[in-house]
């Protein structure tokens, strides 16, 4: 598909206006671009609303293009609800829709969104080796094509509070190399620092996604198996059946049963992630397996500032099981085209506008995520605390299955955190994901290890 320039259609009925990026011409001539995402709003007001603004005043196409903004104030869950129908409905769906990347693939699968790669190929940024580095490509790829482009990259380590490892006698500088140390690690936390919660990870199905990927697959990605121990790649199939889900589900089960981690009804609450950033800077937590965007809540603005943050937390990786090196898998958000929209060029054209250096400088600096653009002429980006750091993760980065069900198998993922957590044995907690697995996928699609 070629660009093409953005003609003013004059019409001389009355205005044909609608959510959809398709017929939205009104009698000024004007074309409506409709853009769907949810807002992140800090003390300082929507910040994707001034991003966005901020863009398309920079844009030399605005007095031909009335901009709207479709915010939906949700849940995540919620969220990813409400935009796949919106985009089933000819009437609603947007012309721009910001989207997980873990709902990508099953949203492309469905055939929601737009196929870009024409677009792509004149793209300079995206082929000039500078920007969007494989690593985030990745998170937009599914059937050999791409379905958006990534705004955001991030990776996951652990958090750590160095007055608490100071004062467990771990030392500021601690680092375990395998599941042992890092087990041996919160025991001597429990023991040596009264009323500080040694671990925390994010559990259990009501947080979904959350609780799959920031939790329990950064501890089964770190197994033997590694990237095939939860979907077999060579084979195509899912695992069902493995000794690395049982020991993912025993170091789940072993922080509970030996009371190294925090109470249930706040682990396995939905404000999860609340507890343990505000228990981070009470210097009643050690420990927190989490993301890169972790500073966002701690800086001006956040849901719990922090002046000192910086100074009394480290970002470190987390090891592997085995001890053979250390783990983080990457995701992030990315805009996308659907494919009901019928303004599709002229959404692909003001996407990377949104994506120019100077527009997007307003976006990652409100935010606490990785850059997937060339920042080199803003320093400041990386030079956030944690963001080299977290940046240098990304070099052995894994990532979630590219499978349509991925969405629905995650459901059964989280669920057995919360099974293994809470109510049964790792081996318990296994099968039942299995069958529901099965449930999902049927059976001639799973595998055993």
């Amino acid at each position: 598909m070629k660009k093409r320039k953005v003609m003013a259609i004059l019409l001389t009925a009355a205005c044909i206006s609608s959510l959809c990026g398709g017929l939205t011409v009104r009698a000024d001539g004007k074309q409506k671009l409709t853009i769907t995402y949810r807002p992140v709003t800090t003390q300082q007001g929507d910040t994707y609303e001034e991003y966005i603004n901020k863009t398309y005043e920079n844009w030399d196409k605005k007095d031909d293009v009335e901009l709207v903004l479709n915010k939906i104030e949700s849940t995540d869950s919620d969220y990813l609800t409400k935009i796949q129908l919106l985009m089933q409905d000819d009437s609603q769906c947007g012309d721009l829709v910001y989207e997980d990347t873990f709902q990508l693939t099953s949203d492309a699968a469905a055939g929601y969104l737009a196929n870009l790669d024409d677009y792509l190929a004149d793209y300079d940024a995206w082929n000039d080796g500078k920007s969007y580095v494989e690593a985030t490509k990745a998170a937009t790829y599914y059937d050999g094509s791409y379905y958006g482009i990534p705004s955001c990259t991030d990776s996951r380590g652990l958090v750590v509070n160095t007055e608490v490892l100071e004062e467990a006698g771990l030392g500021a500088d601690w680092q375990p190399a395998s599941w042992d140390e890092l087990l041996d690690g919160c025991r001597q936390i429990k023991e040596k620092c009264e009323d500080v919660i040694p671990f925390w990870m994010i559990l259990g199905k009501a947080n979904g996604e959350a609780a799959s990927m920031n939790g329990y697959e950064m501890i089964l990605y770190g197994t033997e198996d590694g990237n095939d121990s939860l979907y077999d790649t060579k084979e195509e199939k899912w695992v069902v059946n493995s000794d690395s889900i049982k020991d993912a589900n025993q170091f789940v089960a072993t922080l509970f049963d030996e009371e190294l981690t925090g109470e249930y009804s706040e682990m396995l609450d939905t404000g999860s992630d609340g507890y343990a950033c505000d228990y981070l800077r009470q210097g009643k937590l050690g420990i927190y397996l989490v993301g890169s965007w972790f500073p966002a809540n701690y800086q001006e603005g956040g849901s719990y500032e922090w002046a000192d943050y910086a100074d009394v937390l480290k970002f470190i990786p987390m090891p592997t099981e085995s001890g053979d090196g250390t783990i983080t898998m990457s995701g992030g958000w990315a805009w996308s085209v659907p494919a009901k929209s019928e303004n599709q060029e002229l959404a692909f054209e003001f996407l990377t506008e949104m994506m120019k250096p100077e527009n997007y400088y307003t976006y990652i600096t409100s935010e606490s995520n990785l850059p997937t653009i060339d920042m080199s002429e803003y320093p400041d980006v990386l030079s956030k605390p944690f963001m080299e750091t977290a940046e240098s993760f990304l070099g052995n980065a894994l990532f979630r299955p590219k499978s349509e069900v991925y969405s629905s198998v995650s459901t059964y993922i989280a669920q057995m955190s919360e099974d293994a957590a809470t109510s049964m044995d790792a081996e318990g907690a296994m099968n039942t994901y299995k069958d529901n697995v099965i449930s999902v996928v049927g059976e001639e699609n799973t595998i055993e290890h």
